[in-house]
């Protein structure tokens, strides 16, 4: 019997495929960290052309938080977007000049988080084919931070994945809304993300042995 809080996962016998976080079996993080609900909400747009990838860290972050949305496409119903910005306090996890800094604004289970997932170029793609989102106040960070993403090189300094993006967001703003005993949780997300970047690394590093 599965207990609560339990990822339930398939493996495909032909590619060892598991079809909850669509990774090869030997890179599934399924089960690694124990499902929580954040202080605050989270809506995640995802570019279609991210969902597929087993590397996308946005199916993480949805397996990972209960308070997590995730909603896919380019262009969304402005009706159903608008709606969704006013039910809470929303602010977009987007740079800006106008933005403010994480750890300066008090978040809550009334407040919520656009997060963007995808290519720098396609999260701008999906900025701005929503109008609806260019009005929603901006939140990033102040503080430099280096992404620990070791698979592959970033294009430009300061680019993170979207669960180091989410990981950090919530961890430096835990103190100011009260929450700081959620802090240890949060890391889990790092452990967790850290997990998967290792499991990759190994495989490659067996690839590359078995073409010598």
């Amino acid at each position: 019997m599965r207990q609560k809080g339990q990822q339930t996962h398939t493996i495909s016998e032909g590619r060892a495929t598991c079809y909850a976080c669509f990774r090869p079996h030997t890179h599934c993080v399924c089960g690694y960290l124990q499902p929580f609900k954040a202080h605050t909400n989270l809506l995640l747009l995802q570019h279609p052309n991210e969902w597929r990838k087993y590397y996308s860290t946005a199916k993480l972050v949805k397996d990972s938080i209960l308070n997590a949305e995730l909603w896919r496409g380019v262009t969304f119903s402005p009706e159903k977007l608008r709606a969704a910005t006013t039910a809470y306090d929303t602010y977009l996890l987007y740079p800006g000049t106008d933005a403010v800094d994480c750890e300066d604004v008090a978040l809550s289970s009334s407040s919520r988080i656009i997060v963007i997932d995808g290519t720098w170029d396609e999260a701008q793609k999906i900025v701005y084919r929503n109008p609806v989102l260019h009005s929603v106040r901006r939140i990033s960070f102040t503080k430099p931070i280096l992404s620990t993403y070791r698979i592959r090189r970033p294009p430009k300094g300061g680019y993170l994945s979207t669960v180091e993006s989410i990981a950090h967001l919530l961890t430096l703003n835990a103190v100011i809304s009260g929450c700081a005993h959620m802090i240890p949780t949060y890391e889990g997300l790092f452990a967790l993300f850290n997990e998967m970047v290792n499991r990759q690394l190994k495989h490659m590093g067996r690839e590359a042995e078995m073409r010598v």
